[in-house]
């Protein structure tokens, strides 16, 4: 009988040959090894998938969809190839420092009542320079379920991360299902939403993941919508976990969201000028 891996690494790839070499061998560098990692190709028009393919590691499994999916599709895909004990969703141009997997692993290891484990993480340009570190305003540890929708919502954005910088349990993610299509800006923060319903989260206040932001990244491609999207998203919280998020709290996320919106413009197009 195959023995199933601690964690499960999966990468949703789609056109992204500039930066998957770097994404693939920074998960070959954790100094955890008991991983398995699947490649879900959503029928690249460019080389990424022989990229991909050109690693001989028992570990690396590469899948190229019959059919293009999509964003939405291909996403829900990784996680039907989640086998491990843990659970990862790596966006095909972001990395995770050598570290990673072996420090979210120890804590949810040690903490059975942990559904998700997050960690500060990097935002880098195209060229893996460090543009910026995010990191919350609190030290790591546990923290509950009401205080952290609540602190959710208080930020007007994304507070607990990209995915390479969060864990989860393959059977909490068995029980709560697929990402939600309803919106691409707010497809992760929904999921770890629905995970927290289910238990808390532990912050590692270390830099363990980055984020790439880069012209083409979906990030960018969706600025103009993201503080609608978190607005829609937040008033949909307070009617499911009333208990938690109050009308007040709606109305700080959403004047949050559209600062936010503001200053990300500016560094966009900053960032556009320094690429021309």
């Amino acid at each position: 009988m195959k023995t199933l891996p601690k964690v499960s690494i999966t990468i949703p790839l789609y056109n992204c040959e500039s930066h998957i070499r770097q994404t693939i061998d920074c998960v070959l560098a954790q100094t955890l090894k008991d991983f398995e990692l699947v490649i879900i190709d959503d029928q690249s028009t460019d080389h990424s998938y022989y990229i991909a393919k050109s690693y001989d590691d028992p570990r690396i499994r590469i899948i190229k969809n019959i059919e293009r999916q999509g964003f939405f599709g291909n996403w829900n895909a990784c996680l039907e190839f989640m086998t491990g004990t843990y659970c990862k969703l790596l966006p095909h141009d972001d990395t995770l420092e050598p570290t990673c997997l072996e420090k979210q692993v120890a804590i949810l290891d040690k903490f059975p009542e942990v559904e998700l484990v997050h960690n500060a993480r990097k935002i880098i340009n195209p060229e893996g320079n460090i543009l910026a570190v995010r990191r919350l305003k609190e030290t790591s540890g546990m923290k509950d379920s009401n205080s952290s929708l609540r602190s959710i919502v208080r930020s007007g954005t994304n507070p607990i991360g990209e995915p390479a910088s969060v864990m989860f349990r393959r059977t909490t993610k068995e029980r709560i299902g697929d990402f939600s299509n309803a919106d691409m800006y707010s497809i992760d923060i929904d999921y770890w939403v629905r995970l927290l319903a289910e238990g808390k989260r532990y912050y590692i206040d270390e830099v363990l993941s980055s984020f790439r932001v880069w012209p083409d990244s979906a990030s960018v491609k969706l600025f103009g919508s993201q503080s609608k999207s978190m607005r829609a998203f937040f008033q949909r919280l307070e009617k499911s976990y009333p208990e938690a998020i109050r009308p007040s709290d709606v109305w700080v996320g959403s004047m949050k969201s559209q600062l936010l919106e503001i200053a990300r413009g500016g560094f966009y197009a900053w960032m556009k000028m320094k690429n021309r």
